[in-house]
């Protein structure tokens, strides 16, 4: 049986409703189910199943975490305008890459989301308080004051020219008709006065609670400047670590360079005397060329006459040679002649 997405068995589902195929109250009852992700009955997974003839593939919900939570409260915070911008955008940042937030900025923004929660609830209650409106006086008035009513005691905020009207209710004494109405004209003047003096105590009581908002990010900020203090202060001890390890590197390499210098000296003295000798020896060599020249030009001439000497010995020898055989021509013929005789 094929496989269908949720969103295409819920487009079925509406077709079957519309073309009036099956029973639309429990069609829709199953629509509504795979709409909010949640498991259906078997027997409506049967129902389902035979009616568009394809098994559905339930939407996974994912369920909202801990850092979900947390990063919907920063950015509200942050929209909001209410704490450090650069420090909320910090742990935003840090919370959609899941990891852990320090131990100072978990607590910082608890603090926050908890007086965010305070002043919105504050805020609410405030709203929800209205100022009751005070009846104005009539002529009843008047009638209740020979009947004798017992009436409390002004509070000490009633104005005092209200409290006149009590009082004068509380001693029965008659006053004249004009100073009453005098009063009762100056009723709605105490009324602003009243709305007045509340909206001061209001803003007062708002001006305090952000004072005490401040007061409370001023001692955030200031745990945050001495944490991050010490964390500059165990940086500056590494750094200082590793500045004086690396000037005992930079030390020991000023030694090898000043002992580089040292043998590179001693180098170009054994070069230049090197130079020197070869220098020398080349001298020598030429010395030595000139008198094998020398003594080649000798050994040749000695060559040549010897040359001459042989050729001058060889032509003696072969004369020589040639008067003995002369001479034992002459001997022989001598003595051919003597035997004949």
């Amino acid at each position: 049986m094929p496989l269908i997405s949720t969103p295409d068995a819920i487009l079925r589902i509406k077709k079957l409703i519309e073309n009036k195929q099956g029973d639309a109250g429990r069609l829709q009852y199953i629509s509504e189910r795979l709409q909010n992700g949640k498991k259906l009955f078997h027997s409506d997974h049967i129902y389902l199943t035979n009616k568009i003839s394809a098994e559905v593939i339930p939407i996974q919900i994912k369920e909202p975490t801990e850092y979900d939570e947390k990063i919907k409260d920063v950015k509200r915070l942050i929209g909001l305008k209410f704490g450090d911008p650069g420090r909320l955008r910090y742990i935003l940042q840090t919370l959609e890459k899941n990891k852990e937030l320090y131990h100072s900025d978990d607590i910082y923004l608890e603090s926050k989301i908890e007086q965010f929660h305070e002043y919105t609830q504050g805020k609410k209650i405030k709203r929800k308080v209205r100022i009751p409106k005070q009846e104005p006086i009539r002529e009843e008035f008047y009638e209740s004051v020979e009947e004798q009513p017992k009436i409390e005691q002004p509070a000490q905020d009633i104005p005092e020219k209200l409290q006149g009207i009590e009082e004068a209710v509380l001693s029965q004494e008659p006053k004249q008709t004009s100073d009453l109405f005098d009063l009762i004209d100056d009723t709605p003047k105490v009324d602003l006065e009243i709305q007045q003096e509340r909206e001061k105590i209001s803003k007062l009581k708002h001006n305090h609670e952000q004072i005490k908002i401040q007061h409370d990010e001023l001692s955030q900020l200031i745990a945050y400047r001495q944490e991050y203090e010490q964390k500059i202060n165990q940086e500056k001890e590494i750094l200082e670590k590793e500045i004086r390890i690396e000037q005992q590197k930079v030390k020991e390499k000023d030694e090898l360079v000043a002992d580089l210098i040292k043998n590179q000296s001693k180098l170009l003295q054994s070069k230049t005397e090197r130079e020197v000798l070869l220098e020398q020896i080349n001298i020598d060599k030429e010395k030595s060329e000139n008198q094998l020249l020398e003594m080649q030009k000798e050994l040749d001439e000695l060559k040549e006459e010897y040359e001459s000497l042989k050729k001058e010995i060889d032509s003696k020898k072969q004369n020589l040679e040639e008067q003995i055989k002369d001479q034992k021509e002459k001997n022989q013929k001598l003595r051919e002649e003597s035997e004949e005789e």
